[in-house]
């Protein structure tokens, strides 16, 4: 940037994975654009141990490899996901004695474990080309916004210097920082308290070496792969993920309710040592010859919020951590940056264009925050159902369906951005809703009744399941507006006869769980019964 450069369309507050692919994303589009990025770090960044997020689902794994152009550098320089894969030890003496929920291929839709590092590094290499000002040592000290169609004014220090420049939209893309949220008082908690706290090893920690029996091995494939997973390990009111990075690491972390497992116990790496030991003894030895090789260690309290707002017709939004975090044991993290920077990128082009956008920011901020709030149900006072493999592999389908056959499917086909087609589907929107408030509701009775602790080792392999499969592969296909609502109604039906059929299951099994609500529909579906007998059901 030359010393008369005060003049942007956009600037972005922040130059992490947030900023910078929404950097690419624009300039891809209007490569025209006059765009600023402000990064307070200097890059090259380190790879191995720059910031967690490493694990990717379907939403956010296309999102980096096709809408920002990532694939070949993800294929060639990052791991394959072999899907999320969940272990119930609990005090079993062996790890061959585990419940084991997970795929024993990999499904249609394609994820990715990635190196934040490695990943940020060929970001920030590739943003100057494109035609972006990208300046690094870059701290913002103050924002101006306007509500008048004025430019705003954005105040840094650079280079020892203090600058200021004028422009038309900025971008808070800053992080945890939250530049723009803290300025605005926009943070709003979320009913969902959980502390985490996580570490980088500097060496392979691959699940396949914890047993050695040959049957449990073949479970997969005659090749070890269970460590491409992201693996969890879940203890009531706790779940740990261990996953390996492209650079040769392992990231850990312990994500807990404090009401059952108080920060206190493991945000410290000695005092997180000691609660491995205590609950995933397995996980322990096989990190406690590697402690000289730690590289870094962070612990965070209340990682979930929210904002009262992410985008504004004032021409200013929040996207990446800097707007809203949930809770990272299915991987939505790249998920929300994905669709916040899709909707930002609509909101910029049509303001550019000289379009008004005032009705446009609020329908995609509801729609975005609807997302949000119905994904919060999933995981909303349901850490202590993670201790039960029973009530949980049946919550792995409900969850997966749900996410495959509405969010995902509409983003896959460009919907994030229509509010008129998810008018068009409001009222089957609200069933799905309304079936996974009651879902949710129903897996807590269900645990309060039924712990799990008779169910005998096995392996719960989700590609045996039928609508798992079906869901996942049809998100490849690209379906025009009336096709897409065909297929979203016809999801509706599915993801009901799938309710029914574990309300009815639950009723058999636990008849108690359910004394208060009105009796399960009979359905035709038995999508689950494999499922249910590996379970004791």
């Amino acid at each position: 940037m030359t010393a008369t450069t005060t003049q942007f369309d956009v600037t972005i507050l922040g130059g992490g994975l947030a900023g910078l692919t929404l950097a690419r994303q624009l300039l891809a589009g209007q490569p025209e654009l006059r765009l600023l990025i402000l990064e307070k770090a200097r890059y090259p960044v380190s790879e191995g141990a720059h910031k967690v997020g490493e694990s990717t689902i379907e939403i956010g794994a296309y999102y980096l490899a096709e809408e920002v152009g990532l694939k070949k550098h993800l294929v060639d320089d990052h791991l394959p996901k072999f899907g999320l894969r969940f272990f119930f030890n609990g005090s079993r003496p062996s790890f061959q004695q585990s419940i084991e929920v997970g795929p024993s291929e990999f499904f249609p839709a394609p994820g990715y474990q990635v190196d934040r590092g490695r990943l940020e590094n060929h970001l920030a290499e590739t943003v100057n080309e494109l035609g972006a000002e990208f300046l690094q040592d870059a701290l913002v000290r103050d924002v101006a916004l306007h509500d008048d169609g004025q430019p705003h004014q954005v105040e840094f220090e650079h280079n020892g210097q203090r600058r200021q420049v004028d422009s038309r939209w900025v971008v808070d893309a800053s992080g945890r920082a939250a530049l723009l949220k803290r300025k605005l008082q926009l943070r709003e908690d979320v009913e969902h308290n959980i502390n985490a706290a996580w570490f980088r090893i500097g060496a392979e920690i691959h699940v396949d070496a914890w047993c050695d029996d040959p049957d449990w091995r073949i479970r997969v494939g005659k090749l070890p792969r269970r460590w491409l997973s992201t693996n969890h390990l879940l203890g009531r009111g706790y779940w740990l993920w261990i996953i390996p990075l492209a650079s040769g690491g392992t990231s850990i972390g312990i994500v807990a309710d404090p009401r059952l497992h108080p920060l206190a116990e493991f945000n410290r790496f000695e005092q997180a040592m000691g609660w491995l030991a205590e609950h995933e003894p397995r996980c322990y030895e096989a990190i406690d010859g590697h402690r000289d090789q730690l590289q870094d260690f962070n612990a965070v309290k209340r990682i979930a919020y929210s904002s009262k707002q992410v985008y504004s017709a004032s021409r200013w939004a929040l996207t990446g951590e800097a707007g809203v975090f949930l809770d990272p044991l299915y991987s939505p993290g790249i998920d929300y940056i994905a669709m916040a920077n899709t909707q930002i990128c609509s909101l910029i082009e049509h303001d550019i264009a000289g379009e008004s956008i005032s009705l446009m920011a609020a329908r995609y901020q509801g729609i975005f925050m609807n997302l949000f709030r119905d994904n919060l149900l999933t995981y909303q006072d349901q850490y202590p159902l993670f201790g039960n493999p029973r009530v949980m592999s049946v919550k792995y389908v409900w969850d997966y369906s749900l996410y495959w056959g509405f969010p995902a499917l509409l983003y896959f086909n460009g919907k994030l951005t229509d509010p008129r087609f998810f008018a068009t589907v409001n009222d089957s929107v609200e069933t799905i809703r309304g079936m996974n408030q009651r879902m949710q509701e129903i897996l807590r009775r269900w645990d309060a009744s039924d712990t799990g602790e008779d169910v005998e080792p096995v392996f719960v392999n989700q590609n045996e399941i039928a609508i798992l499969m079906q869901l996942n592969a049809e998100l490849r296909d690209r379906l025009d507006d009336t096709a897409l609502e065909a297929r979203f109604l016809r999801n509706v039906r599915i993801l009901g006869d799938l309710f029914q059929e574990i309300v009815s299951r639950v009723e058999s099994f636990a008849p108690d769980v359910l004394h208060d609500d009105p009796p399960g529909q009979t359905t035709d579906s038995v999508q689950l019964e494999g499922v249910f007998h590996a379970l004791g059901m």
